[in-house]
C-alpha cells in the first residue's frame, strides 16, 4: 500500500509525490506531471524490455492502458544519473512496479532490489508463462544483458527459462536486502491472498484439475492459493478460461 503523504512539518522516512502521468516512454519509464513541472520516473526494482525488443512494444502498451492520463502517487527511492525520478509506482493502493512483473511484463531487477518478493513474483510468471515468459526462449533476452551487447558486451545471453527464485535473491545485491548488509534474507512466502486490484478469481489446482472460483461460490472461502505450485488470481471469468480454467461441475 502507498505511504500516506505526511503533514507539512513532519518528517518523512520516503518522498511521496502525486502527480498525473502524461507519457508512456516504455515499459518501465514514464513522464509525470508534478506541481513543479514534468519529471522522467523509472521504475525501481523492474526492468522491461526495451522498445524494439520482443514483448518492448506489449509491455509498453499494457503499460500505457493502466497509466495514461492517471494520477500517480511516486513513492521515491532515489535520482538516478539521467536525472529520473526512481521510484515505485503507485496507482490509487496498487503497487505498479509488482504489477508488471507479476503479469509478466517487465524482469524483476535483481541488481537493484530491496524486496526479494519481487523474484517469487517473477517467478510465477515465469512459471505460469505470463507475458514476456509465453515467448520462445531465444527471444527471452534480459533487458540488462541486452543493454550491455549492444554497449560491446560478452555473448550469449543467459537462459532463465528454468531460473529458481533462491538463485534471483542470491543475486540480489547484500546491501538491498532488507534487514541490512549481510543480513540472511527469508524465503520469499507463497502468495495466498489477491494481489493489489480487482483480481479476486482464485484459480485453483487439484486432481480435478485446474479450477476457478468466483467470490461466493460454495468452495471459494475454502479454497487457498499457492503460487508457487502454479495457482493464480484472474480477474475474471474469461481470462480464467483463456488461461486453461474452468468453472466447478455441478
Amino acid at each position: 500500500m502507498a505511504k500516506p503523504i505526511p503533514e507539512i512539518g513532519e518528517p518523512a522516512d520516503t518522498p511521496v509525490l502525486v502527480g498525473s502521468v502524461v507519457k508512456i516512454t516504455d515499459g518501465d519509464t514514464i513522464t509525470v506531471q508534478l506541481s513543479s513541472g514534468p519529471i522522467s520516473v523509472r521504475f525501481h526494482s523492474i526492468d522491461a524490455p526495451e522498445r524494439d525488443r520482443p514483448w518492448g512494444p506489449e509491455a509498453t502498451a499494457l503499460l500505457a492502458s493502466r497509466l495514461a492520463g492517471q494520477v500517480v502517487d511516486l513513492e521515491v527511492v532515489e535520482q538516478d544519473r539521467y536525472e529520473r525520478l526512481v521510484a515505485v509506482v503507485y496507482l490509487n493502493d496498487e503497487n505498479i512496479n509488482a504489477w508488471l512483473v507479476q503479469q509478466g511484463h517487465a524482469w524483476a531487477y535483481r541488481a537493484y532490489l530491496q524486496d526479494p518478493q519481487y523474484c517469487a513474483w517473477g517467478g510465477v510468471a515465469r512459471t505460469s508463462a505470463r507475458g514476456l515468459w509465453a515467448l520462445p526462449r531465444g527471444e527471452r533476452h534480459a533487458p540488462w544483458e541486452w543493454r550491455s551487447v549492444k554497449r560491446g558486451g560478452p555473448q550469449p545471453f543467459s537462459d532463465f527459462t528454468d531460473e529458481t527464485v533462491a538463485n534471483c535473491v542470491a543475486a540480489m545485491p547484500r546491501s538491498g536486502r532488507k534487514g541490512g548488509v549481510g543480513a540472511p534474507v527469508a524465503k520469499p512466502a507463497p502468495i495466498s491472498s489477491p494481489p493489489p486490484g480487482v483480481c479476486h478469481i482464485k484459480g485453483n489446482i487439484s486432481d480435478s484439475g485446474r479450477i476457478y472460483h468466483v467470490p461466493g461460490s460454495p468452495a471459494y472461502e475454502r479454497t487457498k492459493i499457492d503460487e508457487v505450485k502454479g495457482e493464480r488470481w484472474f480477474c475474471s471469468e474469461v481470462e480464467a478460461r483463456a488461461a486453461g480454467w474452468r468453472a466447478p461441475r455441478g
